[in-house]
C-alpha cells in the first residue's frame, strides 16, 4: 500500500479541534470522533499495519469505533468493524469470565482443587503435597509451565496444504503443526498427556521449581486447564459453554473459537511484519488464544467488562464480577517473579500498577490490546492483522505504530468520556 506524507490531515485536525470547542455537546462528540478518525487515518498512512480496528467504550455505550486499511492486502479487501480475526491471549479473559459464570452456577469456585474435578491427577512433582487450585491457574501461579517444543505441536493447519507459502515452510521447520501422537488430539487428551505422570508428553520440566501459589510463571497450558475444568463441570465443550453463556447474551453472534466456524467472507488474512501471509492455522489449545471475533463484538465485550466492574454485568453476578477483576495478590502475599508490567492479577485479568485492567495478545499475524481504566471509566481496544513479534522477530516499526495509535486513542478517549459525562448531567 502506498504511503505518503502531507500536512493536510494535520491541518484538518487542528481546525476540527478548534471548531469543537464552540459546539453543543452532541455535535461536540461527533466533531471529536471526526477529528480522531482523521488523526488515525494519518497514523495508518505512515504505519506498517495492513489493517486495524479500534474502539473507545464506557459502561453504557461505544463512544467510538472505526477500522482502517485492509483485511486482505492482495485482494484489496477493506478491514471493517465486522472483519473477523483471532485476538490471541485476549482470549484468556473469556476463560476468566467462564470460570466466574461457573461459580455463579455453583459448579466450582476459584478455591476449588483441580483434582476434585479432573478424571486424571495433576500434582506438582516437586511439591506433591500442595494442591493446585483454580485460582492458581487463573493467576499463573500453578507451577505449570509451557514446554515450547511441545506447545508448537498443538498448532495445526487448515487444508489445503499451502506448500508454496514461505511462512508455512518456516513454521513447519520450527515444529508447528507436527503430529501429536497418540490419536487423541482433543483439548482434554493433550492436557492429560502433558500433565498426568502417565501421559505421553509428561516431563518434570513441564512444571517449575516452586510450589503452587509461590511463583508467577505465565502459562498458556495452565489457562487451557482452567477451561477444561469448566468443560467437565458444565458437561459441554468450552466453546459451547461460552457461546451460550457469554457470546449470545452479549450479542456477539459472529464470535467463535475455530476458523471453520467463522464466516470466511469476513475473515482477515494475517501477516508477518514484512507482510508475508500466514497460512490458515488453529490450535488444539484454542481457549488460551483462539478467540475469533470482530472489532465491534470485542467492543461489546469491553463494554460488558466495564459495566460488570461497576456492578451491572449482563452475564455475571456483582459478586462474580468483583472477584473476576479485583487484585488477588497483596503486599504480604505476592508470588516471586511477578511480571513488573502487570504486578497483580484478577481471574486471568492483568492489573497494571496504574490500576488499568485487561490483557494483551500476540500470535502469528496478530497483535491486540484490550484495557479499561476504572478511575476514568472508559476503555480502549486495538487489534491488527500483523504481529509485533513473530516469524521475523520483533518488528520495531509495528511496535512503535501500535504505541502511537494507543496514545492517540487515550487522548481522545478522555475527551469523549468527559463529553459523555457532561451530557449525562
Amino acid at each position: 500500500m502506498a504511503r505518503y506524507h502531507s500536512s493536510y490531515p494535520c491541518l484538518k485536525v487542528i481546525q476540527t479541534v478548534i471548531t469543537v470547542l464552540l459546539l453543543p455537546a452532541g455535535v461536540f462528540a461527533q466533531a471529536l470522533q471526526d477529528s480522531l478518525t482523521i488523526k488515525l487515518e494519518e497514523q495508518f498512512q505512515h504505519s506498517a499495519f495492513p489493517g486495524f480496528v479500534t474502539a473507545i467504550v464506557n459502561a453504557d455505550t461505544i463512544l467510538y469505533e472505526r477500522a482502517f486499511g485492509y483485511a486482505d492486502i492482495e485482494n484489496k479487501k477493506p478491514y471493517t468493524l465486522q472483519t473477523l480475526q483471532p485476538v490471541a491471549s485476549v482470549s484468556k479473559l473469556l476463560i476468566g469470565m467462564a470460570v466466574m459464570k461457573a461459580t455463579d452456577q455453583q459448579l466450582l469456585t476459584p478455591g476449588t482443587e483441580i483434582n476434585s474435578i479432573l478424571p486424571f491427577t495433576v500434582t506438582h512433582p516437586g511439591q506433591p503435597q500442595v494442591p493446585v487450585t483454580v485460582l492458581h491457574l487463573a493467576t499463573h501461579t500453578s507451577g505449570i509451565r509451557d514446554n515450547p517444543d511441545m506447545y508448537r505441536k498443538t498448532y495445526f493447519f487448515y487444508p489445503p496444504e499451502p506448500a508454496g507459502n514461505p511462512v508455512y515452510q518456516y513454521m513447519k521447520s520450527k515444529g508447528y503443526g507436527a503430529a501429536l501422537p497418540p490419536a487423541d488430539t482433543t483439548l482434554a487428551g493433550f492436557l492429560r498427556d502433558y500433565l498426568s505422570p502417565r501421559g505421553a508428553f509428561y516431563h518434570r520440566s513441564n512444571f517449575g521449581k516452586y510450589a503452587p501459589g509461590k511463583a508467577y510463571s505465565y502459562s498458556n497450558i495452565g489457562a487451557d486447564l482452567a477451561a477444561l475444568l469448566v468443560e467437565y463441570k458444565a458437561g459441554e465443550s468450552f466453546a459451547a459453554y461460552t457461546k451460550k453463556n457469554i457470546f449470545l447474551p452479549l450479542g456477539m453472534k459472529h464470535t467463535s473459537w475455530t476458523r471453520d466456524l467463522a464466516d470466511s467472507a469476513l475473515y482477515a488474512a494475517l501477516y508477518t511484519g514484512s507482510r508475508q501471509r500466514y497460512p490458515a492455522y488453529g490450535s488444539v489449545c484454542y481457549p488460551d488464544g483462539g478467540l475469533i471475533t470482530s472489532g465491534h463484538e470485542l467492543a461489546l465485550l469491553l463494554k460488558e467488562n466495564i459495566s460488570g466492574y461497576f456492578g451491572k454485568s449482563a452475564v455475571l453476578s456483582p459478586a462474580a464480577c468483583a472477584t473476576l477483576m479485583q487484585p488477588v495478590f497483596s503486599a504480604d502475599n505476592t508470588p516471586r517473579d511477578t511480571d513488573p508490567a502487570n504486578p497483580n492479577s484478577g481471574i486471568f485479568y492483568a492489573i497494571k500498577k496504574s490500576g488499568i485492567i485487561g490483557h494483551t495478545g500476540g500470535d502469528g499475524g496478530v497483535s491486540s490490546f484490550f484495557y479499561f481504566n476504572p478511575a476514568k471509566k472508559f476503555g480502549m481496544l486495538l487489534v491488527t492483522n500483523t504481529e509485533i513479534e513473530g516469524a521475523d522477530g520483533i518488528n520495531k516499526q509495528v511496535l512503535e505504530d501500535f504505541e502511537k495509535v494507543w496514545r492517540v486513542l487515550g487522548q481522545y478517549g478522555e475527551q469523549l468520556q468527559r463529553g459523555y459525562q457532561g451530557e449525562r448531567r
